[in-house]
């Protein structure tokens, strides 16, 4: 799950590149790659958490963020957006409530002495910026709303890639017998 999260940030950034490349399309048109991209990124992203066996504790906020990927993605692919402020605001909405999210799975991080939480702490601080900027600067100060919704797929997506990164490394088994594995299953257990 480690790699699919990391190749699901990726994911991320190019979408991000993308729409910077693509700025003149209308939202219409880019509504169904940015919604694939937010749904398949958050069940790839929660998928990762529920599966790794040995999370330390406190992620909730990863899941949470997952979780509000995946409805505001369903929520773009529904084409529910209608005007240009509207859109700004949704996507401003996203990065205020995944930077805060991250600051404070940064401050969680740093308890428990997981050397990502400067990235984390750092990559929630622009996100949450952002969003705030958003909010505040409806015409987005001349920055075309393209441009926009790429810097903030671009910051999504090294979210999610630093998370990939900083989950641990699971030892690959499929190599083992049967009773190689169910012997060391035993061991563990004591």
């Amino acid at each position: 799950m480690r790699v699919l999260t990391i190749i699901s940030g990726v994911m991320m950034i190019l979408t991000g590149l993308w729409c910077i490349a693509n700025q003149g399309v209308a939202f219409a048109a880019l509504a169904f790659v940015l919604g694939t991209a937010m749904v398949v990124n958050g069940a790839v992203v929660a998928a990762a958490l529920i599966k790794t066996k040995k999370r330390p504790d406190g992620l909730g906020w990863v899941l949470s963020d997952a979780l509000v990927g995946i409805i505001l993605g369903c929520i773009v692919l529904s084409n529910q957006l209608a005007t240009d402020l509207m859109i700004l605001m949704f996507f401003g909405m996203w990065m205020l409530f995944s930077g805060c999210s991250r600051l404070v799975g940064a401050l969680t991080l740093k308890k428990q002495e997981n050397k990502s939480w400067s990235w984390t702490m750092g990559l929630g601080l622009i996100c949450t910026l952002s969003g705030i900027y958003s909010f505040f600067n409806f015409n987005a100060g001349g920055i075309a709303l393209g441009i926009l919704i790429g810097i903030f797929f671009l910051m999504q997506g090294t979210n999610v890639l630093i998370f990939g990164i900083s989950l641990p490394h699971v030892k690959r088994r499929h190599h083992l017998t049967y009773r190689e594995r169910d012997k060391e299953a035993r061991q563990e257990k004591r």
